[in-house]
């Protein structure tokens, strides 16, 4: 019986390096897995065996899985454990970002105050300014009977960490400096630019072990149809290739495997 399976990719990540590697892993399986073909004596291709399909499914479905019906258990492990590893990694890294996110907007709700950036508002003939710096960035809030209620969303604790017009909101103002760069920090604003890229990182983790959880369920998919004993038959006929995928855009790829 003949069949194609589609399995569609879109790299999302920003890092070109990371996006190249991708790819070229990729290119490198279509290379590896790309086509083999096999006729009968009267010349008619011979398809690939059901097992072949079913191992592939299996462990495209659950990596190791194909190879454990082979009583490859040694390969079946290691692609098991691989996939628990990751997957391990991926929640713990994200529950890591979740902490360090709380810690950092916790420490900002110390350390800088709203009211006492928002009444540093001047309007010059450059636009409005706080702190002395260019406003850039919006900082949404409602006045309430007096009383400042700022939205502290996540543009919110970024602003504070990362642009020259909010530093006049931290409680160390008096100890500021200025770097090379032209960025103005604190003690403060400096120890809470180090507490938001630790929780990015986390968060950078977790997506690296979602690609590499794809990679382990693609190369246990083939391994497991290259490893499947087929010695039964006359020969096999399957093509594999990797294509541009018209329904993404340009970071989208689609794997097409013709049985």
């Amino acid at each position: 019986m003949a069949g194609i399976i589609w399995v569609r990719i879109k790299v999302t990540t920003k890092k070109n390096s990371l996006r190249r590697i991708i790819i070229f892993g990729l290119a490198t399986l279509s290379v590896a897995f790309g086509q083999f073909n096999a006729n009968l004596a009267d010349g008619t291709p011979q398809p690939i065996p059901a097992a072949v399909r079913k191992n592939f499914v299996k462990s495209l479905i659950l990596p190791g899985w194909g190879q454990y019906s082979e009583g490859n258990y040694k390969r079946a492990a290691a692609f098991a454990l691989i996939e628990a590893a990751t997957i391990y990694g991926h929640f713990y890294n994200l529950n890591q970002e979740a902490l360090a996110t709380t810690d950092y907007e916790n420490y900002a709700d110390l350390h800088w105050s709203f009211e006492t950036w928002v009444v540093t508002e001047e309007i010059t003939a450059l636009g409005t300014e706080h702190c002395g710096f260019i406003q850039t960035h919006n900082m949404d809030y409602a006045l309430i009977d007096g009383v400042y209620y700022p939205n502290r969303d996540s543009h919110y604790y970024e602003n504070v960490g990362k642009y020259n017009e909010f530093v006049c909101g931290w409680d160390d103002i008096a100890d500021s400096t200025s770097t090379s760069l032209g960025e103005v920090l604190t003690p403060h604003k400096y120890a809470y630019s180090l507490m938001r890229r630790q929780a990015n990182d986390y968060g950078k983790k977790a997506k690296y072990a979602v690609t590499i959880i794809m990679f382990n369920h693609l190369i246990s998919a083939f391994e497991a149809a290259i490893g499947t004993d087929i010695t039964a038959y006359a020969g096999k006929n399957w093509h594999a290739a990797i294509l541009p995928d018209s329904h993404m855009d340009r970071r989208g790829l689609q794997i097409v495997v013709t049985f």
